[in-house]
């Protein structure tokens, strides 16, 4: 059974009346808020904090109020997607528009929390609100901060952006050798103009020999590979509406690659101004930028984004960190190109690995909308992506700095991390490999990776009782597939328990 937010809420209701207010925050705190949340605010969390640091394991804050948004609150944004979709429907990919019923990203998906466009002053609202966490990770000395980009801007930029990134990608594999790796795809300027022919695009000679030469941008090799392609391209600008074009039977030409319109160009900068804020405080305070993934038909934009302002601050060290998630098939493909692009723009990569948090919504709304799954077949899939992609990020760490949060609640994914480190020459507190567990959850592994010297954190989760609900619910409903394994974890802990008492909190065993 589902605990939705309503539901939680009703029944803390019906107990305060029953218990009282007192006796109802004490039972709260005593239960599931005390199992799942550090604390009422920053000043009362900082006990929890201790404790934790005391076992080796770091924090990150994380303030968990969530936004009670009504249906006509979602909807009003998505009407104005739908008719910008009309504009421009013909070049729209069908996963990037706006659909009415899929408009609440809230539906199947109580893993993870969801913003929705509530007006300019509600996001400048919430940017506050991570700023506060970057500046209360910096006064802990180190640390991580999370955000997500649709809590700080309009989403429906996000979803053009990412239609237009994936037609300029359907262009590049259409003139290129797709039984090769991707990074292994080059175009000279003559294959460049077989592929425009190929594809019936109707480009001059002139435009060509004005433009190829600009979009040899990261090489300057004489031909250009995915990276050039792709990055070659701004949004708000007009090269590739200019250079792939089609004419229809009656002499028509229309670009097979459309523009953004001044809304979303406007749109498109608020929201980087925003996250530039952020990085530029983070980078300043030596904290640790990490920009969660969100829905697939979001990512291309979210990385994107990401990527550029990795570009502009991981220079020295990796503060800007983009999240991976591994069970969606395109991954693997993304992680490599962005580790390129940071190879060649000489920038130290970030990467947070997850398996994902949104795949049953994923799958409804790709067949019910009709294009092709995202997500991995099956749990094996995804755990062979996590893995490979952990090993590429891993080799990145030993030869050139990068930064690398494990973030996983699974054994066997952690001590496959551990053994990753040993085989690239990390020692365990090597500064940029971390672990990630919730507050609550996992504690057995977070203490035996701290107690043994690895960059071990907690999601610290804070905020009044009333007001982090939408957080509780999701934990709850999460931990029900976990209580089956109850008996085991209690066993660790009781272990955990008995090796404190033996060896004391603050003496590591070997590894």
């Amino acid at each position: 059974m589902y605990m939705c937010a309503p539901c939680l809420q009703q029944l803390t209701r019906l107990a305060r009346k029953t218990f009282g207010e007192r006796l109802f925050h004490l039972l709260m705190k005593a239960t599931v808020y005390g199992q799942f949340i550090a604390g009422t605010d920053r000043h009362a969390i900082q006990p929890v904090l201790d404790r934790y640091r005391q076992c080796g394991v770091k924090s990150i804050l994380d303030y968990a109020v969530e936004e009670d948004v009504s249906a006509e609150g979602i909807m009003a944004p998505v009407k104005a997607d739908e008719k910008q979709v009309k504009e421009d429907d013909q070049y729209r990919l069908p996963q990037f528009k706006a659909y009415k019923e899929f408009a609440d990203r809230r539906h199947l998906t109580p893993l993870a929390a969801s913003y929705f466009y509530e007006g300019e002053d509600k996001c400048n609202e919430r940017m506050n609100v991570f700023m506060q966490c970057v500046n209360a990770s910096a006064d802990q000395g180190d640390g991580f901060v999370a955000v997500k980009l649709t809590a700080l801007g309009q989403t429906s930029f996000l979803l053009h952006l990412s239609s237009i990134l994936q037609q300029v990608r359907f262009i590049f594999d259409s003139m290129t050798d797709q039984s090769l790796p991707l990074l292994e795809r080059r175009l000279t300027k003559e294959m460049f103009v077989a592929g425009l022919e190929k594809l019936a695009i109707t480009t001059s000679q002139d435009v060509v020999d004005k433009m190829f030469p600009m979009m040899d941008t990261t090489t300057t090799d004489g031909a250009i590979d995915v990276i050039d392609f792709i990055y070659f391209f701004r949004p708000s600008e007009t090269p590739y509406t200019d250079i792939f074009k089609k004419r229809d039977k009656y002499g028509n030409e229309w670009p097979l690659v459309d523009n953004f319109t001044r809304r979303e160009e406007l749109q498109m900068s608020s929201t980087n101004s925003r996250l530039g804020m952020l990085a530029e405080a983070a980078a300043k305070k030596g904290v640790s930028l990490m920009v969660d993934a969100e829905q697939s038909y979001f990512q291309p934009a979210i990385n994107r984004l990401t990527t550029k302002m990795m570009k502009k601050y991981n220079g020295e060290r990796p503060v800007v960190f983009n999240t991976y998630q591994c069970y969606l098939k395109d991954t693997y493909d993304y992680l490599q190109r962005d580790i390129e692009l940071a190879k060649r723009f000489n920038i130290r990569f970030g990467a947070k690995l997850v398996r994902g948090a949104y795949m049953e919504q994923e799958r409804e709304r790709a067949g019910s909308i009709g294009y092709a799954d995202p997500v991995h077949d099956d749990y094996a899939a995804t755990t062979h992506c996590y893995n490979a992609c952990m090993d590429l990020v891993m080799r990145e760490v030993a030869e050139r700095g990068a930064g690398l949060m494990i973030a996983s609640h699974n054994e066997e994914t952690v001590r496959t991390a551990t053994l990753c480190m040993k085989k690239y020459g990390l020692a365990p507190d090597h500064p940029t490999v971390s672990f990630g567990q919730l507050l609550g959850m996992s504690d057995h592994i977070s203490f035996e990776l701290g107690r043994n010297g690895y960059q071990a954190y907690k999601y610290m989760p804070y905020g009044p009782v009333d007001e982090v609900l939408a957080y509780l619910s999701r934990r709850a409903n999460e931990n029900r597939g976990l209580l089956r394994g109850a008996a085991d974890e209690r066993r660790l802990l009781e272990r955990e328990l008995l090796g404190r008492l033996t060896f004391g909190l603050s003496r590591p065993r070997s590894a």
